[in-house]
């Protein structure tokens, strides 16, 4: 049995490999700094990330996003870089985008600042395993994380790349009316425009080809799109923020928003009950309890400062087919 305690993220546990040795260079002093700079990350994270869990429909907005703009414009992706440059891993950014694959940036990385001494390797395996454990647990996204490029091994910035599973991105992005219309029906009282929108989505997606079902389409309805899947719905972990900064934007001057705001944080029940990651299978889960939320001091700091500025599929098919 392993002797980590539990909640730990990957890269603190043996599993990972945990953080690059410092063995090939620089002093005991370096060694201890980076360990204890990495410890108070994983700490951070410890604590953040279980509160982050994001209902499927707001991860839906973000995956039928098919442009680098409109990806973030999204409220979860503005969430996610506030969320990573909190727990100490820079100012991260979406710099490239695919269907499945996002490749994010980060600038004067913070984690490669903890290992002056390393040279010619990548190091951010903080930030790699991160991410994996943001999109695998918070958005319920199965992934594959990779570091493609980092200032540590002459790269301009730090790169990551997300791969996602496609059943588990199918299975988060679908909702009933997506099904309707893979299966050949048109969603009662659906405008045009949204009709012509979603099947826009399900093209970039390969589900469709030219209006018909697709090999991907159809694999994954034979095999998938039938399976009853019961969503959960609970608010996302930005909504208190969110009214926290509507509020000061109608007073106009925090002093003037204060007595509101402490009579809607007041209005909070003192903890939050966050639903665990849904199984792939249709069964659903008790819900578990998650630490209390950020209190209101917390929560008036943050909102002050925020509105302050306002701103491959053939392996798809062929694993399938296998099944059948």
């Amino acid at each position: 049995m392993s002797d980590m305690p539990p909640g730990l993220p990957p890269f603190m546990t043996s599993q990972a490999g945990g953080p690059p040795s410092m063995a090939s260079g620089g002093s005991f002093a370096q060694s201890l700094g980076a360990f204890g700079a990495m410890l108070k990350i994983q700490e951070t994270i410890s604590t953040r990330f279980p509160i982050s869990k994001v209902p499927w429909k707001d991860t839906r907005v973000f995956l039928r996003a098919h442009t680098i703009e409109s990806i973030r414009s999204t409220p979860l992706y503005g969430f996610m870089m506030r969320l990573f440059k909190d727990v100490g891993l820079g100012d991260m950014q979406l710099v490239g985008y695919a269907p499945m694959h996002y490749v994010f940036a980060v600038p004067g990385c913070p984690v490669c600042n903890i290992y002056p001494a390393l040279h010619n390797q990548k190091v951010c395996v903080a930030t790699t395993d991160a991410l994996h454990r943001f999109f695998k647990e918070e958005l319920e996204l199965e992934c594959v994380v990779e570091e493609t490029e980092c200032v540590k091994d002459s790269g301009a910035v730090c790169k990551f790349k997300v791969s996602l599973q496609p059943i588990s991105a199918y299975q988060v992005l679908l909702d009933d009316n997506d099904r309707m219309i893979l299966s050949g029906k048109r969603p009662p009282a659906m405008e045009q425009p949204e009709l012509v929108s979603r099947v826009e989505v399900l093209t970039i997606y390969k589900l469709l080809d030219r209006g018909k079902l697709s090999d991907i389409g159809e694999a994954y309805m034979q095999f998938a799109g039938s399976m009853p899947i019961k969503e959960k719905i609970f608010d996302p972990p930005w909504k208190t923020a969110e009214e926290l900064k509507s509020i000061i934007s109608k007073h106009g001057t925090f002093g003037s928003a204060f007595g509101e705001m402490a009579a809607k944080v007041q209005s909070m029940p003192p903890s939050v009950s966050q639903p665990p990651s849904a199984p792939s299978a249709p069964s659903v889960s008790p819900s578990t309890s998650v630490p209390p939320t950020p209190s209101v001091q917390e929560q008036a700091s943050k909102i002050k400062e925020e509105a302050k500025s306002a701103g491959s599929f053939a392996e798809l098919i062929a694993k399938m087919k296998k099944q059948n």
